[in-house]
């Protein structure tokens, strides 16, 4: 059986495991579904450039981290 490599596999044996570990965490965070602070509604936040963070439904814009809106 081949080992489970998620959103790092398309890598291959490119750039070494540990740095695609690390790539790997900050991707999934960066895509997992984030809490407006505003609205508390889960799943509407987007990231529309680095470190700016956009809510779909009460339509807010906020600054935050490069890869987590918090």
């Amino acid at each position: 059986m081949g080992r489970v490599t998620g959103i790092a596999g398309r890598f291959g044996a490119r750039y070494g495991s540990s740095t695609r570990k690390k790539w790997k965490e900050v991707m999934e965070r960066r895509y997992m579904p984030h809490q407006c602070p505003y609205c508390k509604t889960t799943g509407k936040v987007v990231r529309i450039a680095s470190g700016i963070w956009y809510c779909r439904k009460c339509e807010t814009k906020w600054a935050g981290l490069a890869y987590t809106p918090y």
